[in-house]
């Protein structure tokens, strides 16, 4: 079994690649695992966690909340969900 220290640059490069089919930028943060999701609608979306996979993701409140904005929150959940589960199938993560 792999560390998790082996398996989040993993995760962040498949991650950013499933972000990139919607257009939206991934910015890591000076505090480790946080990031900053920046979508075409110019929603942000912090994503963090202090055990991983346990993937927390709140929407940084920087305009009105939109009907857009619902999608693209689905959609990063979505492709946070594939890139775990992906991660553990390959990888046979386990969860603390």
């Amino acid at each position: 079994m792999e560390t998790t220290s082996n398996i989040i640059p993993e995760f962040e490069k498949l991650f950013r690649h499933k972000l990139q089919l919607n257009n939206c930028k991934l910015r890591k943060k000076k505090q480790e695992n946080n990031y900053e999701i920046t979508t075409p609608a110019k929603d942000v979306f912090l994503m963090y966690w202090s055990e991983f996979p346990e993937i927390k993701l709140i929407y940084q409140a920087v305009g009105i909340r939109t009907q857009q904005t619902a999608v693209y929150e689905r959609a990063i959940r979505s492709h946070i969900n594939f890139c775990v589960t992906s991660l553990q199938e390959s990888r046979m993560i386990t969860s603390p």
